[in-house]
C-alpha cells in the first residue's frame, strides 16, 4: 500500500516521503495516529498545498517536546510508594502507567506511550532510570525512586 508520511517515523522516512508499507501497518497504526495518509493523486496534491502548515505544526511539536524534556530533566527524581516484602521485592510491579501518573501529578503532563523502561517493569525498591521518548529526536531521563509503604 502506498502512503504519504505526515510525521517523521524512525526506520520509515521523513515528512512527505511516498513509500510502500503493509496494509495492516498502515490501517492499524499509521492512519489512526495521523502519521500517514494514502498516496492517491488527490492526497498528493493536497499534501503539497498544505506542506507549509504541516512543517509549522512539526516545528511547534518539537518546541513543545523540548520544553517538556527540560521540565522532566529539571524534575530529576520522582518518588512512588508501593508495598514490598522483606527483601525489597514489590508486591506487583511499577509500570509505565504508574510512572506517567506520578510525573503528571508532579506537574508535567506525559502519556504512558512516552515512557520507556529499558529493563522492563520495575519490581524492586530503590532508584531506577526511566527514559521518556517525547519526539523522534527528543528524549529525557528521570530517576524513579520506589519506596516501601
Amino acid at each position: 500500500m502506498k502512503i504519504i508520511i505526515l510525521d517523521k517515523i524512525k526506520n520509515l522516512g521523513d515528512v512527505g516521503d511516498i513509500i510502500n508499507v503493509r496494509p495492516g501497518y498502515a490501517r492499524n497504526f499509521l492512519f489512526p495516529k495521523g502519521k500517514a495518509t494514502t498516496a492517491t493523486s488527490q492526497n498528493i496534491l493536497s499534501f503539497k498545498e498544505n506542506q507549509k502548515q504541516l512543517n509549522n505544526k512539526l516545528a511547534e511539536d518539537i518546541i513543545i517536546a523540548k520544553s517538556k524534556a527540560e521540565k522532566i530533566n529539571k524534575l530529576g527524581i520522582v518518588t512512588i510508594i508501593s508495598k514490598s516484602g522483606n527483601k525489597g521485592k514489590l508486591f506487583g510491579s511499577i509500570g509505565v502507567r504508574n510512572i506517567a501518573n506520578a510525573v503528571t501529578s508532579a506537574g508535567i503532563e506525559v502519556s504512558k506511550s512516552e515512557v520507556r523502561l529499558p529493563n522492563g517493569v520495575l519490581k524492586t525498591i530503590g532508584e531506577h532510570e526511566v527514559y521518556f521518548h517525547l519526539h523522534s529526536k527528543i528524549s529525557a531521563k528521570l530517576v524513579v525512586n520506589i519506596i516501601s509503604s
